[in-house]
This record gives C-alpha cells, structure tokens and sequence, in this order.
C-alpha cells in the first residue's frame, strides 16, 4: 500500500500545484479587476471601485503570473522531473513570501505550504532529469538587449513624465514602452515637447529594432529546431525499411509492440492523438502522429518499404478506411509485397473487408473467448479465428 501510495504521489503533488495555480489567478484577477467589489448596490461605486490603483493591481498581475507558472510546472511534475521540482520550490517559496509580504491570513497560503511539504516528502521519487539547455552568446545578448530596451523607454518616459500628455506613474511609463515597442500605438499617450517627441523616436528606432531582433534570435531556434525535428523523424522513417508499420495506440497495440521489441523487430507507431504520442516518445518508440487514414501519412511512415502494416486501433470503422488506403498504397506502389493485417472486432464486419483485399483479418476478443473454451473443455489446439 505504501508503495502504491509513492508511486502516485508526484500525481497528488502535480494536482495541487494545478490547483494551487488557478486559486492564484483567480486570486490576481480579482485584485486586478476588483471582482469582489462587483456585488456594490450602486451602478456609481461599480465605476468607482473599477478605476485604476497601481498598487493592488500589481500585486495582482504577481498572483497571474505565479499562478500561470504554477499550471505550467504541474506537467513536469506529474512527468516526475527534477528540474520542475526544483522550479515548484522556488515558485512555492515566493508566493509564501508573496503573501506574507501583504500581510494575508493563513488560508491564503495554506496550499504553497502543502505543496512544499509535499515536494520535501516525497523527493526521492522526481528522478528523471532534462538535458541542460546552454545558452550561446547571441542569447545572451539578446536577453540584454531585451532588458535594457525595457529599462531605456520606461526609465525614459516616466523622467520625462510631465512632457507627456497621460503619463504620471511608472504604470503609465510602462504602458507606453509595451505599446509602442509592440507597435500597437493607441494614441492615448502623446509627447507634447519637442525633447519628448525625440525621445519617442528614439524608442522606436533604438527601442523598437533591439526588442524585435532579440525575440528574433531567442524565438526563431525553437521554431527552427522543431520543424528540423518534425522532418528528421519524417526523414528518418523514410530509411527504414522492413519494418513494421502500427496504426493506432491501444490495449492490443501495447500488446503487438511488446511482441516485436522481444523479437528485435522495428516499428513504427502512427498516433492522432497528441497526448498518447507524447508518452509513446518518452518511452523512446519511434511515432509519427498523424491520421492513418490519410495516404500522405502512411507515405510518411515509408508504408512502400515495410514489411508490414498492423491497423489495431478501436474502431471497425477506422481500421476498414486505414485498410482500404493501404491497399490502394500497395496496389499503385512499385512494392506490392507488404502484407496488412486487420482488426476486426465485430464478426459482421470481417466479411466486408475480407473483400477489399487484406491479408489478414484478427478479432482479439473472438479468438481470445474461442482459446479460453477450448481451455476449459481441455483441448490443447490453439483457437482459430476461422
């Protein structure tokens, strides 16, 4: 029991770091809109309590932004990674001084306190770690760039405050930096001096080309190495050759992947859904996801130069259409000798695909109920699906 309980505990950890973080939005928002103030009787103190107060308001975007972090770390933390461990303490350690800080009661922390003794017990079990991420030079400057551009137009604007039409906190200083460095310029703010209108240019062009350039640099590598990741494991199934073409994750295709990984055989998994595809990467198959239905993604799986297609997934239905564009595959391919083997679960169905040109046609379930009678009536000969 004990060690049924360890073994779902980071489970338990990442549902109240969930939780945790949709109290803390739900918390900020209401600091930032007032929300708890909605219920006022007169239409006239709505208007008042929704004015803007900086301070409340502040603190308010703090609770999103730790709630938000603390939604994002749940995953990591259910996948029992040591570095989103490590991340939920320090996130967890700064609300709690967050909240001290304002002076709230007990019930306002009670869940970061949880969770920190909670991580602290159960510790042992986040063993899986990332690979370390360096940061190269060009990101490091650009992340210079992004904070001193941010320091240049907000310092800047609340200096020069008075020759600013609307500026007159550090609020309004950094509105008008994110404004114009997003280009959105809703011209509510204006220079009204010369010295002020220059300044405004500057922003946009020392402003506006650091900030932009620098999300260049720091955004434009992921998107890159994702589609090289996308076309590299295309790339990769296309030399395969010989292998076994899998479609669908399931009960029965957990089942065919254990049978070909003790005979050495190589496979390749087609899944739609994104979830199941993550877990089956993590656990290191080789997966294409996409829907098997769809030539272009057997073509993907290099379903020419297999030995095999095995379409297991739930549904007759499916199975039948994966079928059938398999067949059309084979039969316009310059290699017509991979063989396709079907699940059919309801008996009704087999006739209708035996017609279009399977080779095989399996009923998991009819062959396992024939293999039990024939168990218990003592016979010895394996079922036949007939």
């Amino acid at each position: 029991m004990k060690q049924l309980f360890f073994r779902y505990a980071p489970y338990l950890v990442a549902v109240l770091m969930v939780a945790n973080g949709f109290y803390s939005v739900a918390a900020g928002l209401s600091e930032v809109f007032h929300l708890d103030r909605y219920l006022a009787d007169e239409l006239d103190e709505v208007r008042d309590y929704l004015k803007v107060v900086p301070a409340p308001q502040f603190g308010g975007f703090v609770e999103v932004s730790l709630g938000i972090a603390f939604v994002l770390l749940g995953k990591g933390l259910a996948e029992r990674r040591r570095r989103a461990r490590n991340g939920a303490i320090a996130a967890l350690l700064l609300n709690i001084t967050y909240q001290l800080y304002q002076g709230l009661s007990l019930k306002y922390w009670i869940l970061s306190a949880s969770g920190l003794v909670l991580l602290g017990i159960f510790r042992g079990e986040y063993t899986r770690t990332s690979k370390r991420y360096r940061w190269n030079y060009a990101e490091v400057i650009a992340v210079i760039s992004i904070v001193f551009a941010l320091t240049y137009g907000i310092a800047g604007v609340y200096l020069l405050r008075t020759e600013f039409k609307g500026v007159e906190s550090w609020t309004d200083a950094v509105y008008f930096t994110v404004v114009t460095f997003t280009t959105l310029g809703y011209g509510d703010i204006l220079p009204t001096s010369a010295n002020a209108k220059w300044f405004a240019v500057s922003m946009v062009s020392i402003g506006i080309g650091l900030f932009l350039t620098a999300l260049t640099v720091l955004v434009g590598p992921l998107i890159e190495n994702r589609l090289k990741g996308v076309f590299a494991v295309v790339s990769k199934f296309q030399k395969t050759v010989n292998h076994m073409v899998v479609c669908g994750h399931t009960a029965v295709s957990e089942s065919i992947v254990h049978e070909l990984q003790s005979r050495n055989v190589p496979f390749v998994i087609i899944e739609d859904c994104a979830d199941a595809v993550a877990v089956l990467s993590n656990r290191g198959f080789d997966v294409l996801r996409g829907d098997p239905t769809e030539r272009e993604v057997l073509d993907g799986a290099n379903l020419p130069g297999a030995a095999a297609v095995i379409i297991a997934t739930d549904s007759d239905a499916v199975n039948t259409l994966v079928a059938l564009t398999a067949c059309a595959l084979r039969e316009e391919g310059d290699r017509n000798d991979f063989r396709i083997v079907v699940r059919i679960e309801n008996e009704e169905n087999v006739a209708k695909v035996q017609g279009i040109g399977v080779d095989e046609i399996i009923s998991p379930s009819t062959l396992g109920g024939r293999l039990m009678a024939q168990r218990a009536l003592g016979e010895t000969e394996g079922a036949s699906n007939g």
